[in-house]
């Protein structure tokens, strides 16, 4: 019941983080203007995270949204060695994504959350992509930020970083998390 919109950004994904959240931020912006809504609910997966927490801050795009829906967000940066071993040159946004980077210590000094956005996060700990798994979720008051680690709901659950945004239990979530106003219940998570 809800209409979808979608947004590939900046060099499939490879350009500086902040030339992705200004291409957001506008797509956000056009949507708006399309649908005549006041503000919108936002999901991102992985990068999406971080090109979403950088267009609420630098970008001033918190008072668009409502809800921030986020799939093993790089929201504090990864450790992992995919992006720490990827030259700068190559790939700007994996450099962005490196846990103390530049814009991540930027971002940090404002503390995680911005306007009165809701942030909803869903990982997994068989993520080896954006690590650790632990840091992908804004810290925040529960009314404000509520996060699942599947393996916490459902110990027995397999699920890498690649997989989640096809996992039919990670699916139900966001929908429960979209129609909950970024309030999901773990239970939303339906153990495989």
């Amino acid at each position: 019941g809800r209409c979808v919109y979608g947004l590939n950004y900046s060099l499939a994904g490879v350009a500086p983080v902040r030339e992705s959240a200004t291409a957001a931020a506008g797509f956000v912006q056009d949507v708006r203007a399309a649908t005549g809504a006041d503000q919108i609910d936002v999901v991102g997966f992985s990068q999406g995270g971080l090109v979403l927490r950088t267009a609420l801050r630098l970008d001033g795009l918190a008072p668009a949204v409502a809800t921030a829906v986020l799939i093993a967000p790089s929201f504090h940066g990864s450790t992992a060695d995919l992006l720490t071993g990827m030259p700068a040159a190559a790939c700007p946004a994996c450099a962005d994504q490196t846990a103390g980077s530049a814009l991540l210590s930027e971002l940090d000094a404002g503390g995680d959350l911005d306007g009165q956005v809701r942030y909803a996060t869903i990982s997994s700990r068989d993520d080896t992509v954006v690590t650790p798994v632990d840091a992908q979720s804004p810290a925040g008051p529960v009314d404000r930020v509520r996060s699942l680690v599947i393996q916490d709901r459902c110990p027995q659950a397999r699920v890498s970083h690649l997989d989640l945004p096809a996992d039919p239990g990670v699916l139900g979530w966001v929908g429960a998390a979209l129609d909950s106003d970024g309030r999901p219940e773990p239970t939303a998570y339906r153990c495989p």
